[in-house]
């Protein structure tokens, strides 16, 4: 899981660090792990990554030698199987034929041993026709930017899967994961089409396609990574959010003095929950904001103390409640045990947990990192059974046909969940 932000300068004096970095900013969820930001402007390259937040990177000091007409930003949480060598993006190619230095950055995975670099060299050499023909034949489930001085390349997979948008300012063209940053730097926003190449230079932009195979986006974009301020295949993730918890109730009501939503990504659903069942919504869990998502942290341990100081209760709102927490999805199931713990400890009376998602019964390496499927708590149990391992006094999921209509019942990539696998045929498990 990765963010992907790129900055083409149609003022030929234009820095466009500014526009750049405020884009990154804004896609900073979708990784917390590492980052970079590379400029490019007559042949000289400008460059800051390493470890960690954007903040923990670009400071006073080195702010002022970031300068380019063309750049390309990248956040990401790590991968199990990622070529660690390489990371983090964006990556630096030297063309074969000697010519102008171009900047990559993807958001997904490739399949067949297909190498990012091989793409990149593909992408300089062919032309228009040729490179349709070649993302035809290119298997994955990907987003991609490549940045040259003289032109950009934008290029989503032909079956859908990871979303990318494109944006036009007076100023600059920029490209993005998600629509939420296009909005933050003030460009118009236009989400790309499967197999959709979006160039840019000094002609202007236009578009090329490849065969469009499926429109599958991730619906866990929905669930949890993205921005609920983004816009995905013209459905609104707030909007999306919202139905979900109005979903659950309707598919698993029960009666307590208070709805609860376990921050950040559990928080509109349950305003849905609270809304369709007339329960009144408190925030009564308040989040460490700066503690990263824990389900990614590598080992147990770390991810029980990073939840420890992630999360810390209102008691006053919660003592002899009976209290519906809802969140977004379990996974390993160790931030929800630690929060029903947290819950009990605070004198609630009784916790109903609903779940704005299926059980994650399989594993993923594409869209987000669950690489062992014995880690997933779901995997093999019924929702008792789940229920019984968590502590909580009632359990319920949303059901995939649900999340499905709160998603606005198009056509989705559902592997984690046991739904559409639209890329069984390439998948390497």
């Amino acid at each position: 899981m990765s963010g992907i932000f790129g900055v083409f300068a149609t003022k030929k004096y234009l820095n466009i660090f500014p526009p750049l970095y405020s884009g990154l900013f804004a896609l900073q969820h979708r990784g917390q792990e590492s980052m970079g930001i590379s400029l490019l402007a007559d042949g000289k390259l400008s460059l800051v990554n390493g470890k960690g937040l954007i903040s923990d990177n670009i400071k006073y000091d080195n702010i002022r030698m970031l300068e380019g007409r063309v750049g390309l930003g990248h956040v990401r949480y790590p991968f199990e199987f990622d070529r660690r060598e390489l990371l983090p993006m964006p990556w630096l190619f030297h063309p074969g034929d000697g010519t102008s230095k171009t900047l990559i950055a993807m958001d997904g995975k490739l399949f067949n041993g297909v190498e990012l670099e091989d793409v990149a060299e593909e992408i300089h050499s062919r032309t228009d026709e040729e490179l349709i023909e070649y993302v035809n034949q290119l298997d994955g489930a990907y987003a991609m930017i490549f940045v040259q001085e003289e032109r950009m390349v934008v290029i989503r997979d032909p079956k859908g899967v990871k979303p990318i948008a494109v944006g036009i300012h007076d100023e600059f063209v920029a490209a993005s994961s998600e629509s939420c940053a296009l909005d933050a730097v003030g460009a118009s926003v236009k989400e790309l089409k499967p197999g959709e190449i979006f160039i840019v230079d000094e002609d202007g932009p236009r578009s090329i396609f490849a065969n469009e195979k499926t429109n599958t986006p991730c619906i866990f974009e929905f669930v949890y990574t993205a921005r609920p301020d983004s816009v995905i295949g013209g459905v609104s993730v707030y909007d999306a959010r919202m139905k979900m918890g109005e979903i659950l109730y309707e598919e698993h009501p029960v009666e307590a003095d208070i709805v609860v939503g376990s921050p950040d990504s559990g928080l509109i659903s349950a305003l849905g929950f609270s809304r369709a069942s007339g329960i009144p919504n408190e925030n009564a869990i308040v989040r460490n904001r700066y503690i990263g998502r824990t389900f990614i942290l590598p080992t147990e341990n770390m991810r029980r103390k990073g939840i420890q100081i992630k999360l810390s209760p209102i008691k006053s709102l919660l003592k002899d409640k009976d209290i519906v927490l809802v969140d977004d999805s379990i996974v390993r199931g160790n931030t929800m045990r630690r929060v029903v713990e947290i819950l009990r400890e605070s004198g609630a009376k009784s916790i109903h947990i609903r779940i704005a998602s299926p059980p994650v019964i399989k594993g993923e390496q594409t869209t987000f990192d669950i690489p062992s499927e014995d880690k997933l708590l779901a995997r093999g149990k019924t929702v008792e059974e789940i229920r019984e391992l968590i502590g909580c006094d009632s359990l319920g999921f949303i059901s995939l046909e649900g999340l499905r209509r709160a998603c606005g019942n198009k056509p989705y990539y559902e592997r984690c969940f046991g739904g559409i696998d639209t890329l069984e045929e390439e998948y390497v498990d």
